[in-house]
């Protein structure tokens, strides 16, 4: 009985061990340009870049990012009409928040597809971001 009882309990750890490993095994992130005629390549890159770094500074686990003029050019252009910016560039991320540590914003453990990461470039030639979120 104790040899069963012994095997029943290794048998759980190993089991609890393989799933704790699963789980935290790192997302890599699908970094996606859909449709661009607008915009400089790296440009696109890096404010998809910002966007993937900025919810994973939030607790949250990054799945995919992409860009889509034909859904973002007429946002786009709104932005600029109303701001001091050159250019906007709009990506689209998919991301799940933390259990715990989540930003207010946002909520824990919630799943977000196709939130909005916003960045304009100043009359200086340099990116920031403007705002995010859905419309």
């Amino acid at each position: 009985m104790k040899n069963k009882t012994k095997g029943i309990i290794l048998g759980l750890i190993v089991a609890i061990s393989l799933v704790a490993m699963f789980l935290n095994q790192p997302i890599k992130t699908k970094k996606e340009i859909r449709y661009n005629e607008t915009h400089k390549e790296e440009d696109v890159h890096m404010i998809m870049d910002d966007a993937i770094k900025s919810y994973k500074n939030d607790n949250s686990k990054v799945y995919s990012v992409y860009y889509d003029e034909n859904k973002s050019k007429k946002m786009e252009a709104e932005y600029v009409k109303k701001g001091s910016y050159r250019e906007v560039i709009i990506v689209y991320v998919e991301f799940k928040t933390s259990f715990f540590n989540a930003p207010e914003q946002l909520g824990n453990n919630h799943y977000y597809f196709d939130y909005m990461y916003i960045a304009g470039k100043t009359a200086e030639a340099t990116w920031e971001w403007i705002d995010g979120g859905y419309v």
